[in-house]
């Protein structure tokens, strides 16, 4: 029973798995059984637990070849505001655009309300649909399905945007669509500065797709850079990097592939503990980044 109890708040109970856990508990030595009166047997079993498990208050379903738990052996006790916040959560899933994200909320929707007893599903159920939410995502749902096609079909674009209240344009290979709080981006690698990029999609003046399709190598820009002091000693490194040489007091990081301007901007939160290594162009737009952001407190 514990282990069809563990599959089932796995939301893994199989009817094979299931079966192979019961039929282990009939077989005896030197018993010959067919098929037939196995599987028979084997039901016979799993109908009983199934009935001395309704008795403790836990419902089991199946759903074509799986068994699926509708209530918990445990129940946990939720405050009416603990209700409330789980049917925001369940209403806004709804217009979650990334799959793997609607599908994880689902997940945990689903087992927190396993272990709700009868009054507090109703109460859940009530206030369902209650909150009424306009996604953000949802005024740009038609550029998010074109962008993922651009991705998956591995055109060459060009782009207008605007960036930083200018307008500039961009020769591109479109790579996936990534998400914020408050918008979606599309991540791409401009072929004429070889770095990625990322668009905020309200930004996107217009898209063309060029007629030839992108075939050449991949290179992106790699900067080394140095960190020293107490920063050295507490940097975490980030996905995009490695560790290249470690000194009494500073340790060297390549980092390859991050947007520029993501890149400067954390790095001038680091101040006098960081210096870029390579490239050189890199270091004298870091550079007058540094000194634009001084004219502002020198008025």
């Amino acid at each position: 029973m514990f282990k069809f109890l563990n599959l089932l708040y796995k939301n893994e109970a199989e009817y094979e798995s299931v079966y192979e856990i019961f039929k282990s508990d009939i077989i005896r030595e030197n018993e010959v059984y067919d098929d037939k009166k196995l599987n028979n047997l084997v039901q016979v079993v799993l109908n009983k637990y199934i009935n001395a498990l309704r008795i403790f208050g836990v419902k089991i379903k199946k759903e074509k070849n799986k068994f699926k738990l509708e209530s918990s052996l445990y129940i946990s006790e939720y405050s009416i505001d603990n209700i409330k916040a789980m049917s925001i959560l369940t209403n806004a899933n709804i217009n979650i655009p990334d799959k793997d994200i609607n599908k994880n909320i689902s997940e945990l929707v689903n087992n927190i309300v396993l272990r709700m007893d009868i009054q507090r599903r109703n109460i859940l159920n009530s206030l369902l649909g209650k909150y009424n939410f306009t996604f953000y995502f949802t005024n740009i749902k038609d550029q998010i399905e074109q962008c993922k096609k651009y991705c998956k079909d591995n055109v060459l674009l060009e782009i207008n945007y605007i960036n930083k209240k200018k307008e500039e344009r961009c020769i591109c290979k479109p790579k996936e669509i990534k998400y914020t709080i408050k918008t979606a981006i599309l991540s791409c690698y401009e072929v004429k500065k070889k770095e990625i990029i990322e668009i905020a999609l309200p930004n996107i003046i217009s898209i063309d797709e060029l007629p030839n399709r992108t075939t050449s190598f991949e290179s992106t820009t790699t900067v080394v850079y140095k960190l020293t002091g107490r920063l050295a000693k507490t940097y975490k490194l980030k996905e995009n990097e490695k560790l290249d040489k470690i000194e009494e007091d500073s340790i060297t990081i390549i980092n390859t592939g991050e947007p520029r301007d993501k890149l400067f901007a954390r790095l001038m939160r680091y101040a006098d503990l960081c210096k870029i290594i390579t490239p050189k162009y890199i270091r004298s737009d870091m550079i007058n980044l540094i000194n634009d952001s001084l004219k502002n407190y020198n008025k």
